[in-house]
């Protein structure tokens, strides 16, 4: 007797495909004796479709005839034997379904479970273990070879979707990354790591390599290292390694730090060692997987730890997602903002503070930005409004507008920073900086007080201000002209006469111009393109009016309400307003004007009260509707408003009210009635007079002149005793007890009323209006100059990208989240294309994009591509991220997703030509062209 060696183990796989054999050439029931090992760990009996298969081992010719007696008992007998063929009788042959000895050969097997016909020449590189590997791991499966043809794509995608989680078309270095920051999936690929054979494990990571391309080597080190959850954070350590890259240039390091690190990283990856091509893609896949918002907080964790194990510390700055980098670059950004104050040379501070920017976790203008981002973007911002004029305005017309448009983002600023910083020196520097420009922005009150003491207390003829009391009959009522018809004449006619259009007016009580500018910016931002705020053409300034005195509630509320001066509450408010309805032919039925109260009034799920949705929608019966919002007047009570982030969200009502207002076209007038200072908590209140208000006191006999820091305020729009009053102005003065804030007195930021209209969808022609340009005053963000016209240097072989720091006013900000912080020569007149030529079509058809559209397949055809790149050339390399949504076909909550996988495909060899900065995209032109070689 002779014993066959090394005869492979037979598992379930392969006996249901050896009966799946027979069963094809129409055999219903048999015996198989297989030449296999004698052993088995299956079941003893098996269903396969409906029918019993037994499953015996024979280690001798006498167990197999003894398993031979159990074809009567089942619909097919596998006996598995090592004795070799010429050892079996004729006797036993006869019974077997085959006739033979059968042998356990998996390739036909394999194609079989495929359905195909034929397979590749290297499948599995023919190795007989890791087909019976395959067999095991994908029983069951039902995916048909293309073609009928098997290959190593078709059977490693369908193993990889069914053990792992790695679908099809998603072998990327991208989309690997991706997958690989699940801790769910990259279990499941661990599991399947522990179970499978060795043999098929070795073929999957060859192949894997062979579909990453250049990358490829670098992952699977990784992978069989310490496993795929370790690739983008590694990654991540191989960005700050890399001596190619921007940051590289912008936070040096020690040439032994660098090598020490990069040869731990290689260490770690068997020692692998690693080109700088390598290096640089990978940390640009593991930078572009992380760019999302919904990264797993363990995959970052990993990185810094990674950062600590293999001593590069002293390198993390140079990563824009790290968190642990965000504290090094804000030190930075501290040190050049206070060289900058003394030498009023801002270059240096700028390119800091665009590394900041630049950083995951700055949420720069966001509720989510930290404390040292929010105070260094309003020093940054309060300095370079320091180094310019403050302007002396002629008259009280020219106060409001200044304060709108300029004074107003001033106290914004100043607000920010009061948050206080983390950081010791950027909370020194920048309590220089606030400091010296609130001492300009206290004189600029104190000038406009003694305006207000001039022309604030009367109505002045042709000229003058816009008054609160003229709101209505100034701003509501020409925006209620009717309509014009389809031939000119007034359409809409009902049977009163022709139908006004509609408009909501929305009272936020206590809203000053600093919170107007942000709530407004919130309802462009989250609503655009639906929402655009707009003025009345020929204004060539943000409208503004001019609060009742005191600027108290029960004086300018009601003067607003009624459209004169008045002075009274909640009831004469409606009167008044229902009188102004009927003088002006706009008197509706039923409910106009809604207060706290009844907007408070809201059904359970509902987001409107009924009574206040109801006359919202009844635009034919009512066609003026008022709403008060005392969200910001009841802040000023029970919290601190300073550096709150005010949105549309911030009030509990205003967004409910947007939404139905554009739901039937209602045109919404956003007005205060007075604005607010806020309380700082700098020194001991000043107590004067009879503290019958906290920011007004009467001129008694007992006191009846102004202080320095007040203002004395006479005439008929003077609505409190006999005509006078003696204001505050400064900031710092009160009258009654601490609160967060206070209104009453007589500076800008309480006296100057913001007004904004705001139009759903396209603009009403009738109502001559136009969309008003951006609110922002220069200095709130990096100048954007166009750059200087230079030649172009030779190109020498091989060129390593490198940023330059130009001069603050050449050289535009780099934004939040850029992928890959590559600064690169502004595009001049070298981007300009000789006429004829589509330089845009050149590069779209050269051979390197072709390539890259290939290996990283984006979902936008090239014509899409193309009117992008087109539009930001056309618009100097800059593009709003929502005009980038529109012409990409995405929403725009989506745009910057979009953008990073164009980025994949545009930003070559690490040069990054197309990024985006939170609100706009850029395209450095210049060597978009010269990296895909399109000549000037």
């Amino acid at each position: 007797m002779t014993v066959a060696a090394g005869l492979p183990e037979a598992d379930v796989a392969a006996v249901r495909s050896l009966v799946a054999g027979l069963r094809s050439k129409n055999y219903s029931h048999g015996v198989i004796a297989l030449a296999a090992a004698p052993v088995w760990s299956g079941p003893d009996e098996i269903d396969f479709n409906g029918q019993s298969v037994r499953v015996r081992v024979a280690p001798s010719v006498l167990a197999i005839r003894d398993a031979l007696t159990e074809r009567h008992r089942a619909d097919w007998v596998v006996i598995l034997t090592d004795r070799d063929a010429a050892e079996l009788p004729a006797g036993v042959l006869e019974h077997l379904t085959a006739g033979r000895l059968s042998n356990l050969d998996p390739w036909p097997a394999l194609r079989e479970l495929f359905q195909a016909a034929r397979q590749e020449f290297h499948l599995l590189s023919l190795s007989n273990d890791a087909a019976r590997a395959a067999l095991r791991d994908l029983d069951g499966v039902r995916a048909p070879a293309p073609g009928g043809v098997l290959t190593n794509d078709h059977l490693f995608a369908t193993l990889a979707d069914r053990n792992f989680g790695l679908r099809p078309a998603e072998y990327t270095p991208h989309h690997i990354a991706l997958w690989s920051m699940d801790d769910a999936i990259t279990a499941r690929f661990e599991v399947w790591r522990q179970h499978t054979d060795p043999v098929l494990l070795e073929q999957f990571y060859s192949w894997i390599e062979t579909r990453l391309g250049p990358l490829g080597p670098v992952f699977v080190a990784v992978w069989r290292s310490i496993g795929p959850g370790h690739l983008v954070p590694l990654g991540l350590v191989a960005a700050l390694i890399g001596d190619g890259s921007a940051a590289s240039v912008a936070f040096p390091a020690a040439r032994d730090t660098i090598v020490k690190a990069r040869t731990l990283l290689e260490v770690e990856l068997g020692n692998r060692a690693l080109t700088e091509q390598q290096l640089t893609a990978w940390g640009n896949a593991a930078a572009l997987a992380v760019s999302g918002t919904n990264v797993p907080d363990e995959v970052l964790r990993r990185a810094e730890d990674a950062v600590r194990r293999l001593h590069a510390e002293p390198l993390v700055a140079r990563s824009d997602v790290l968190p642990m980098a965000l504290a090094p670059r804000i030190a930075q950004f501290a040190k050049a903002l206070g060289a900058a104050v003394d030498s009023d040379d801002l270059a240096t501070a700028e390119n800091a503070w665009a590394d900041v920017v630049a950083h995951r976790s700055a949420h720069v203008g966001t509720a989510d930005a930290p404390r040292n981002v929010q105070v260094g973007a309003a020093a940054l911002r309060l300095l370079r409004r320091r180094n310019l004029e403050w302007s002396e305005p002629a008259g009280l017309t020219h106060w409001l507008s200044y304060y709108r448009r300029d004074l107003s983002w001033v106290d914004d600023a100043v607000n920010d920073a009061f948050v206080g910083a983390d950081d010791r020196a950027l909370a020194t520097v920048a309590d220089r900086i606030v400091t010296a420009v609130r001492n300009q922005r206290s004189e600029a009150d104190r000038r406009f007080a003694r305006q207000l003491a001039s022309g604030g207390g009367h109505r002045a003829g042709s000229g003058g201000p816009l008054y609160i009391e003229d709101v209505l009959d100034r701003i509501v009522k020409p925006l209620t002209v009717p309509a014009p018809g389809p031939t000119g004449g007034l359409g809409s006619v009902s049977a009163g006469g022709p139908k006004p259009s509609p408009v909501l007016l929305v009272i936020a009580d206590g809203m000053s111009g600093s919170v107007a500018n942000k709530v407004v910016a919130d309802a462009l931002r989250r609503h655009r393109p639906q929402w655009q705020e707009c003025r009345f053409a020929g204004a060539d300034q943000p409208h503004a009016a001019l609060a009742a005195l005191p600027t108290v509630t029960r004086f300018s509320r009601c003067s607003l309400l009624t459209g004169g001066l008045a002075e009274g509450g909640q009831d004469k408010e409606r009167s008044g307003f229902a009188k102004w309805l009927q003088r002006n032919g706009l008197k509706g039925t039923g409910q106009v004007l809604f207060h706290k109260a009844d907007l408070d009034l809201v059904s359970r799920n509902h987001a409107l009260a009924d009574v206040v949705r109801d006359a919202v929608d009844d635009t034919e019966h009512r066609p003026v509707v008022a709403c008060v919002l005392n969200d910001i007047d009841d802040a000023l009570d029970r919290s601190d408003p300073i550096g709150t982030i005010w949105s549309t969200a911030s009030f509990k009502h205003l967004d409910p009210l947007l939404t139905a207002a554009a739901a039937v076209g209602r045109t919404v007038v956003l007005v205060s009635d007075h604005g607010h200072v806020v309380e700082r908590r700098e020194q001991p209140s000043v107590q004067r007079g009879q503290q019958i208000s906290a920011r007004y006191r009467s001129a008694s006999d007992l006191d009846p002149e102004p202080r320095e820091d007040e203002v004395l305020v006479i005439g008929e729009r003077v609505l409190s005793g006999h005509q006078r009053a003696i204001l505050a102005v400064d900031e710092q003065v009160r009258y009654t007890g601490l609160k967060a804030g206070y209104h009453g007195g007589g500076s800008l930021a309480e006296a100057v009323i913001p007004v904004s209209i705001l139009v759903n969808g396209a603009l009403p022609q009738h109502l001559g209006l136009e969309v008003a340009p951006a609110p922002q005053p220069a200095w709130w963000e990096t100048a954007r100059a166009a750059p200087t016209p230079m030649a172009a240097p030779p190109v020498a072989a091989a060129p390593v990208p490198k940023r330059k720091k130009p001069p603050a006013s050449t050289k535009p900000v780099a934004q939040a989240d850029a992928l890959f912080d590559v600064g690169t020569p502004a595009a001049g007149p070298a981007a300009t294309a000789p006429m004829g030529r589509d330089r845009i079509a050149e590069v779209l058809g050269s051979e390197l994009f072709k390539q890259q559209y290939a290996q990283f397949r984006p979902k936008f055809t090239k014509p899409v591509i193309g009117k992008l790149l087109q539009e930001m050339l056309d618009a100097n390399g800059r593009l709003a991220l929502s005009r980038a949504a529109d012409v990409l076909d995405v929403k725009p909550a989506r745009a910057r997703a979009a953008i990073a996988v164009l980025a994949q495909v545009l930003n070559t060899d690490g040069v990054v030509v197309l990024s985006d900065n939170g609100t706009e995209v850029e395209l450095e032109s210049a060597l978009l062209f010269e990296q895909y070689g399109v000549a000037p």
